[in-house]
């Protein structure tokens, strides 16, 4: 499994708990995660513009919104450009794959793995996950406590930190500070139960076989240009590059990659898609912002909800400047 196509589902969940464990920004260590006092307003302002893939939705005379997201981003995309505020001004709720307020997302993704399970499908790699772990100066200690797929999606966060991308950054995370100050209700499309498991391969053998082609991938770092084509690929609105990810991504060459692609990202969409129904059918108007991969695919949000009967319409974004 290219662990790139993990990360970007992985830190919706947990990239809000990343600060206890930041890198240090000196020597060959990943640049720290930005702090709210780093933060400058002349790069927050420098380029505001729309980015990412927005959908109208119209049923029973009322407009709601989907919004495809990524979970890590760069400072300069941090503030939403001027459809995306119109659209969250015309909401009365939002809604998010998890709400990071919720209590129980912090324990559920701290709660130590089967320690059985996850020294069978670790077997032989922990000295090369505690290598990764010291080249990006984490701390190997409390790395050792996580699931092994969340070590793989802390250890991948941390290189992307080489490239500028932080999960605290991450559009979700701003969505949802942004509807705090708003004092617009948040509301949660999975639990953390429900996510953690679709997070975490089926079987042992599967897991072991993603586990071991990540941790190649992460020494040599082939990952790295991936998830940033990824990530660009949001921010220009690339709906051609996003669609055809499966051809690019090098992470569905193997039955245990295309298991496990489908059930992080296809098997969820229906789910999602039924909550947003049930909450329109509740007479809100919702702005839903989901991982933009949800929106590829036979089994894509937007498609999904089209089939329910709301009118879908791709909003269009203004050309970068």
């Amino acid at each position: 499994m290219r662990i790139h196509a993990f990360l970007c589902q992985a830190v919706a969940a947990w990239g809000l708990m990343l600060a206890a464990a930041a890198v240090a920004a000196q020597g060959s260590c990943p640049p720290a995660a930005p702090r709210a006092d780093t933060l400058r307003a002349e790069q927050l302002q420098a380029d505001v513009r729309d980015r990412g893939f927005l959908w109208r939705l119209e049923k029973d005379g009322r407009v709601s919104w989907l919004y495809g997201t990524v979970h890590a981003s760069r400072i300069e995309w941090v503030v939403p450009g001027p459809r995306i505020q119109a659209a969250l001004a015309a909401s009365d709720v939002i809604a998010l794959e998890l709400d990071p307020a919720d209590p129980e997302l912090a324990r559920v993704f701290a709660t130590p793995p089967d320690p059985a399970r996850a020294q069978r499908v670790a077997a032989g790699l922990g000295p090369r996950i505690e290598r990764l772990a010291t080249r990006s100066c984490l701390p190997g200690e409390q790395m050792a406590q996580m699931r092994p797929m969340l070590q793989l999606a802390m250890l991948s966060l941390s290189e992307a930190r080489r490239d500028g991308f932080h999960p605290e950054l991450g559009v979700d995370a701003v969505l949802w500070g942004l509807a705090r100050g708003q004092g617009k209700p948040v509301v949660a499309l999975e639990t953390p139960a429900s996510q953690l498991a679709a997070l975490t391969p089926a079987s042992e053998a599967d897991e072991r076989a993603i586990l071991e082609r990540s941790v190649q991938d992460l020494e040599s770092g082939e990952s790295r240009p991936l998830l940033t084509r990824m990530l660009e690929a949001w921010a220009q609105g690339d709906a051609a590059t996003l669609e055809s990810y499966p051809q690019w991504c090098r992470c569905m060459d193997t039955p245990a990659e295309r298991r496990f692609l489908r059930q992080m990202n296809d098997d969820r969409n229906e789910q999602i898609a039924g909550k947003l129904v049930a909450l329109h059918g509740g007479g809100q108007r919702f702005f839903a912002a989901v991982g933009a991969l949800h929106m590829t695919g036979p089994k894509a949000l937007n498609l999904l909800l089209r089939a329910q009967g709301f009118q879908v319409q791709r909003v269009p974004f203004a050309a970068a400047r």
